[in-house]
């Protein structure tokens, strides 16, 4: 099924990726070549939120990093994101950029799909009061800074107590960022389609500590018991907020959606063969 042509684009790029500039120019003679209209980022002067009120696309230059500082600059619009890969592990950014001509021809035509991806609402309370909230894509991580000692970290779902982790801290991730912090962690793999939190350690003390993964309309909350240094909560490796002692953070499943375009032949499951070096063969 044929989606919706997009006749106004709008383009970001990393221009400190290598070639990004060169990518760039050739995207932008394609999308002239096919009298598409384009909105090329100028932060000064076009931000992304301005952009993404008019266009029907974004189409994203760079890595899976840009794709989550697009996804937070957007604020909850849920203007289409096409991701090319400019740098190395790609997950969000799964279209190499040699597949740059074939691809955007791809767009100019219908011929791609559409996955909605959930995002999660994390919020941090000091005495008793919410101090900011901020919205993921990938992940919420509650970590200790450089050269700081173990924390610990009281952790309950919809107001039962879990558990109490001695750990370097925590990850909350997406389904979607189940593939990054998280599974380096060791956590599971979820598909994309998942309305799910996974609640993943790092570096646990106590070797049973596993990975939990809650449903869809859990409350997780996490509070800081003790702490022997400077902690963070940080947020897609985007948003850095400073924690302390008896600070708590509150993750729910969040309101916004990010809506990434897949084009034909880009499957989910290739996409992790591909990446993580899955054969199929015999050991």
């Amino acid at each position: 099924m044929k989606q919706k042509v997009p006749q106004i684009i709008g383009v970001t790029a990393n221009l400190d990726k290598p070639m990004a500039r060169e990518h760039l120019s050739e995207l932008l003679r394609l999308l002239e070549q096919h009298r598409a209209r384009v909105l090329l980022e100028r932060p000064r002067t076009m931000p992304l939120r301005r952009i993404a009120e008019k266009a029907d696309m974004l189409i994203v230059l760079g890595g899976d990093g840009t794709i989550l500082r697009t996804a937070r600059e957007l604020q909850g619009a849920t203007t289409p994101i096409l991701g090319i890969n400019l740098g190395y592990l790609g997950f969000l950014t799964s279209i190499r950029s040699d597949e740059l001509q074939i691809v955007t021809e791809q767009i100019l035509r219908g011929d791609y799909q559409i996955s909605v991806r959930h995002t999660l609402q994390a919020s941090l309370w000091r005495r008793g009061r919410e101090q900011q909230t901020h919205h993921a894509l990938n992940d919420a991580v509650v970590s200790r800074a450089a050269y700081s000692r173990i924390v610990r970290l009281r952790v309950s779902i919809d107001d039962e107590w879990l558990t109490e982790y001695v750990c370097d801290g925590i990850i909350c991730a997406t389904a979607t960022g189940s593939t990054a912090y998280s599974l380096s962690a060791g956590g599971p793999i979820l598909l994309p389609t998942a309305r799910a939190c996974v609640l993943t350690p790092i570096c646990p003390h106590v070797l049973s500590n596993r990975s939990v993964i809650t449903g869809e309309n859990s409350v997780l909350r996490c509070q800081v018991t003790s702490a022997a240094g400077d902690l963070l909560l940080t947020v897609d490796g985007q948003v850095q907020c400073p924690m302390q002692v008896g600070d708590e953070i509150v993750v729910r499943t969040g309101p916004r959606l990010v809506r990434l375009v897949m084009p034909k032949g880009h499957e989910y499951f290739d996409v992790l063969r591909q990446k993580l070096k899955w054969s199929g063969s015999h050991v």
